[in-house]
């Protein structure tokens, strides 16, 4: 046994053993425990480490949850404990008395040696937590860990050490984040801090959570006594940034905190509570590009702030708009910003003669980064100089240039508008007096115009839907298009492509002409050896065009893309018409999933129309401006020929009843053929 430990264990176990034993430190006491059979292997004096010590001895003698080794205190737990160099074992155990130890023992209450630090727990956040039976409430040996084997802080393997401190704080409010008894969610803090300046540097003394929390005193943020209440965070931080908080607390912002205002911002409200980093890191808040908008235009771009507080409007938008706001917003990390001019913790009006910005200090500021700079550009750059609303002479020059673009640019549209439109007609005559080939009856041009309207109506109702905030949704919103009015425009336009589409599929099932429209639209594998074919002759990698017939890839790609789109734009939008319904009959993740479909099938609907429907029948060089034939229901001879070969042969050949009918003449008559 230790030397320096034994003669204190000797006193303590023979204190334990005595019936009415006498605590006295520094006095050897022995005692026999009676009656002698009760004993059993004991024999002669006993002490606490005869019992204490002996694993074999203590096996069975409990039933706690942690087992028979929750009696085992060795040697060594005392010798390494702070407690066991310190305290004997009734002043922690004062009722254990004679053995067999009497039952109904009360747990150890550190309050006996430790009552100031019990005060401040007892205050603190997880002293009421404890108090009001919350589980989950660490107390003393859930940080400092088992009472016999407590290690000083400064002991690099005690769990309270420095650098250790935030792994134990994390076993509460780590990755899994806490909830507490009142099912309050706590933040994830662990995960934000071990990213931090602080967090990174917490080996090399950086600040850890007991630096800026408290140790035992830990309070919530709404309590005035609290390190991290609003109006005490920067003293906290000036522990270990003495200068800036010196400087921050003489600022515009630390003389608002100290009159009790408490809007004005401290040092949490830009560099973030744990997630605190480097101004160079592009993820900070204070990083250059995001300093203006994101940090200081909280408050400064706020209308109610600056309201309240009479603040000068306009700043935050001024910088934005100007060379300095261009370069930031591009990461030029050399570019001036707010703090650059106004410096970053001495924030002072321009009022004030300490101030970077007042009137006998400001060229000094621009002189910073223009060596060369005079009292002229220094008055140049302020943001009234800067602002076209503020500004008398940029609000003239602005009103000018609006009106110069309205009529300029508005001139040019109508000018190349009239030459587009000359060229359409122009096309559209061509197309009439040419030969041509009927390529839909009436009933068809009738179904795509439904169809389209039907579908152009849907993609813009949907999507103000969406994008609530775009200007062109207001706009439609200005003109009447309220919500009410948008959902039953894109109901109702709903249930008429759903009409057209059970009218085409009636029409494909009883007409002859339908049943051979479906039947030139069914895919086949000579539909991919034109598309190979096709890409080999415009990469000039062959002299030989695709042999297309009636119709082609193109079309049929578009064709069952549109009835894929059709049947599930229908499914789906039953189910968001109709989500209690459908509750009844479909598992629940149906609504959800169902409104994932439908915006995304509305996307790639949209961008199917524009980029490939578009092309062939405006942009494709071949029919530019215009295929006429969503109007007319014709093909010119020469479009059939080339764009359609097979189907040129076939109705040479007699194989079809397409016929070559002649063209009209300039007058509008029909030529002959």
């Amino acid at each position: 046994m230790n030397t320096k430990l034994a003669p204190r264990v000797a006193i303590l176990a023979a204190l334990a053993a005595l019936v009415a034993p006498t605590a006295l430190h520094g006095q050897e006491q022995t005692a026999r425990v009676q009656p002698q059979e009760d004993l059993g292997e004991l024999q002669g004096p006993v002490t606490c480490e005869k019992c204490h010590n002996d694993f074999s001895f203590l096996s069975g003698k409990t039933e706690s949850a942690a087992g028979d080794s929750a009696l085992l205190v060795t040697d060594a737990m005392l010798e390494e404990s702070v407690h066991g160099q310190a305290v004997y074992c009734v002043e922690c155990h004062p009722d254990y008395e004679g053995y067999p130890h009497p039952e109904g023992l009360q747990p150890v209450d550190c309050r006996e040696c430790h009552d100031d630090v019990e005060e401040e727990y007892g205050q603190s956040l997880h002293g009421y937590a404890l108090a009001r039976g919350d589980e989950k409430a660490p107390t003393c040996e859930y940080c400092h860990g088992h009472p016999h084997e407590i290690l000083e802080s400064l002991d690099p393997q005690a769990p309270t050490f420095h650098a250790k401190v935030p792994e134990l704080c994390a076993s509460c409010h780590g990755e899994a984040g806490l909830i507490t008894d009142r099912l309050v969610r706590l933040p994830q803090t662990f995960t934000a801090y071990t990213g931090s300046v602080h967090g990174l540097t917490c080996d090399e003394g950086g600040a850890c959570c007991t630096d800026c929390h408290g140790v035992h005193e830990l309070r919530g943020p709404m309590d005035p006594e609290s390190k991290i209440s609003h109006l005490n965070v920067a003293e906290t931080c000036g522990a270990c940034h003495e200068e800036i908080s010196e400087e921050f607390q003489n600022s515009i912002h630390g003389r608002a905190l100290a009159a009790g205002l408490s809007d004005s911002p401290t040092c949490n409200d830009c560099h973030g509570e744990h997630h605190i980093l480097s101004p160079h890191d592009p993820d900070a808040a204070t990083y250059s590009a995001r300093l203006a908008v994101e940090t200081c235009g909280t408050c400064h771009n706020d209308p109610e702030i600056i309201v309240k507080y009479s603040l000068e409007g306009g700043v935050v938008g001024s910088y934005v708009d100007s060379y300095h706001g261009w370069t930031t917003r591009r990461g030029y990390e050399r570019a001036a910003t707010c703090v650059s001019c106004h410096s970053a913790h001495a924030v002072l009006p321009k009022t004030d003669p300490a101030s970077t910005v007042h009137e006998a200090n400001v060229l000094e500021t621009c002189q910073v980064c223009h060596p060369e700079a005079d009292a002229g550009f220094a008055s140049a750059y302020d943001h009234v100089a800067a602002s076209i609303t503020r500004n008398p002479v940029n609000r003239i020059i602005r009103a000018i240039y609006m009106v110069l673009i309205g009529v300029v640019i508005g001139g040019m549209l109508l000018h190349n508008f009239l030459i587009f439109n000359y060229y359409l007609i122009l096309s559209r005559r061509e197309s009439l007096r040419r030969r041509a080939v009927v390529r839909f009856d009436r009933f068809q041009v009738i179904h795509h115009m439904v169809l389209a309207v039907s579908f152009i109506v849907l993609v813009i109702t949907g999507f103000a839907l969406r994008y609530p905030d775009a200007a062109w949704v207001q706009l439609t919103a200005n003109l009447g298009l309220t919500e009410p009015m948008r959902s039953t425009v894109h109901r109702a336009a709903g249930v008429l492509l759903v009409l057209f589409g059970i009218w085409h599929v009636i029409w494909v099932l009883t007409s002859r002409t339908g049943r051979r429209e479906m039947k030139a639209m069914l895919p086949r594998l000579k539909d991919f050896r034109d598309l190979v074919d096709n890409l080999k002759y415009h990469t000039f990698r062959s002299k030989r065009e695709a042999w297309i017939g009636r119709f082609g890839y193109p079309e049929k790609v578009e064709y069952w893309s549109l009835v894929w789109g059709i049947v599930l734009m229908t499914l789906t939008g039953i189910v968001l018409w109709f989500p209690e319904a459908t509750v009844r009959l479909f598992p629940s993740w149906t609504i959800a999933a169902s409104q994932t479909i439908h915006f995304y099938e509305a996307w790639l609907a949209a961008l199917a129309i524009v980029v490939w429907h578009f092309f062939f029948v405006i942009f494709h060089p071949d029919v530019y401006p215009m295929n006429w034939a969503w109007l007319t229901g014709r093909f010119t001879e020469e479009h059939v020929k080339h764009h359609h070969p097979a189907w040129y042969e076939e109705m040479a050949a007699g194989r079809t009843d397409d016929t070559i009918t002649g063209g009209e003449s300039a007058e509008g008559e029909e030529s002959p053929a």
